[in-house]
């Protein structure tokens, strides 16, 4: 055993908070570098599908990368996330790994609204929105644009989930999920 601190994956956070387990199918909308997706794949297996969708059609390359080394099958679709090419009721989570704030405020219901429609009765939506870091000095503003958690909950509250809340407020992103109710 090593005397000095190992370091944990950056997305450990992430992944505790998204919840994924073996066999789920996850829709990550917005690529990011590509890691979250491969971690969260290394979780749902070959059993489950994780699928990974971007407007920009070179976030293709970080996703492919990230999966490679970590040794995990993640797919991958360029679209619209306004307009996902997906069927309904498909995905038992779907997070939202693009920071709202970002999206035109036309299209931000539009996205949420699409993960609600892939999102199979009794899943869950999980937003990384980005959020204040604290810092040894003080605060450090986000990294652009930012909504608060509880703006996020309301997008969430208005396009019908339910049992929506703010889960924390951690290296630099809130955490923010709702339900969408059994039919």
């Amino acid at each position: 055993m090593p005397w000095w601190p190992t370091r944990s994956s950056p997305y450990a956070t992430a992944r505790a908070m998204i919840g994924v387990k073996p066999g789920d199918r996850v829709l990550v909308i917005g690529a990011g570098n590509g890691e979250l997706a491969a971690q969260l794949a290394l979780v749902t297996g070959l059993n489950g599908r994780t699928l990974v969708v971007d407007v920009a059609p070179e976030a293709a390359q970080h996703v492919d990368r990230a999966a490679a080394r970590a040794g995990a099958l993640v797919e991958f679709n360029v679209a619209p996330t306004a307009i996902l090419p997906l069927d309904p009721a498909t995905f038992d989570i779907v997070t939202v790994n693009r920071p709202l704030a970002r999206i035109p405020d036309r299209d931000r219901s539009a996205t949420i609204a699409e993960a609600v429609r892939v999102l199979r009765p009794g899943g869950r939506v999980l937003v990384l929105e980005h959020a204040e870091r604290r810092g040894l000095f003080g605060a450090r503003p986000p990294a652009g644009p930012a909504l608060s958690g509880d703006a996020v909950r309301e997008l969430l509250t208005a396009a019908g989930l339910r049992a929506a809340r703010v889960l924390a407020n951690a290296e630099g992103r809130v955490y923010v999920e709702a339900i969408k109710a059994r039919v």
